[in-house]
């Protein structure tokens, strides 16, 4: 009893003269009169520094820099002219082998019908990787839709897939079933019809020779999503340079030209701003 008492006394005697300073000094704060306590001092705020540089750059590369007399302001101009004009020239040649790619195929690959009928880009390429379409209906005088049975062709293999997710396996399920019916209405959906189909049997250079002309159209266009990613970072490199110029903290930015180490094959650009401390 008497170690729990004197523990009591030793805790009010500690807590207590700090918690007595603590409202002493907030009371200090708060009379009349007294001093304000010190404030930390604030970084330099935005409104103290001149941003025309900076969204001049963002706008255009290299304007930041020529209001701020540098003479770097040459190689983001030069990068942003260069950018530009090898964006608008990869994308030109993409369209270009994009249209003798479709061409070719139409005179070489396609089943030709009445009237000429473009897919989308995954149509293209599937032209590249099967040899056959195979038929929408194998048996146009039937009634219905009868889907192609050869699961080496690119719409069997579709009818197989609509068989394993709907119909277990089973492909001998009556076509009045609702399960056959939902089979049915995903090979109408994912397989190619009439004015869609093709066949290169017996011409696989031919094939080889479209799916080249395929790839280097491919190539291209992203060549120039590349440069446009290239193109943009260039604005912003250049607005953060001259943001930090005007605050007096900038140096002459780097540019390296590094191998995709991800990838394991090609090359990065690698900017870089050393700012002073």
């Amino acid at each position: 009893m008497r170690r729990a008492l004197l523990a009591a006394a030793l805790a009010v005697s500690v807590v207590g003269p700090g918690l007595a300073a603590a409202q002493h000094s907030a009371a200090a704060a708060s009379a009349p009169g007294a001093a304000p306590a010190p404030r930390r001092a604030l970084p330099q705020d935005f409104a103290d520094i001149d941003l025309t540089p900076t969204f001049a750059s963002l706008a255009l590369p290299g304007a930041g820099q020529h209001l701020l007399r540098q003479d770097r302001k040459w190689a983001y101009l030069a990068l942003e002219v260069a950018g530009w004009g090898f964006f608008v020239e990869r994308r030109r040649a993409g369209g270009h082998y994009r249209d003798r790619y479709r061409d070719f195929a139409w005179d070489n690959g396609r089943i030709q019908g009445s009237t000429r009928v473009d897919g989308d880009f995954e149509y293209f390429e599937r032209l590249a990787h099967w040899t056959r379409s195979g038929a929408f209906d194998r048996d146009v005088v039937a009634p219905g839709v009868q889907p192609e049975l050869d699961g080496t062709t690119f719409n069997g293999s579709v009818w197989a897939r609509a068989v394993g997710l709907f119909l277990g396996g089973n492909g001998n399920v009556p076509e009045t079933d609702p399960a056959y019916q939902s089979a049915l209405a995903y090979y109408g959906s994912e397989a190619y019809a009439s004015g869609l189909l093709w066949d290169w049997s017996g011409a696989p250079a031919a094939q080889a020779q479209y799916a080249d002309l395929l790839e280097t159209s491919d190539s291209r266009f992203r060549q120039a999503t590349t440069v446009l990613g290239v193109v943009i970072a260039n604005h912003v490199l250049s607005a953060a340079d001259a943001y930090l110029s005007s605050r007096g903290k900038g140096a002459a930015p780097r540019v390296r030209l590094l191998p995709d180490v991800v990838r394991g094959q090609g090359w990065i650009v690698a900017f870089s701003i050393p700012v002073r401390r």
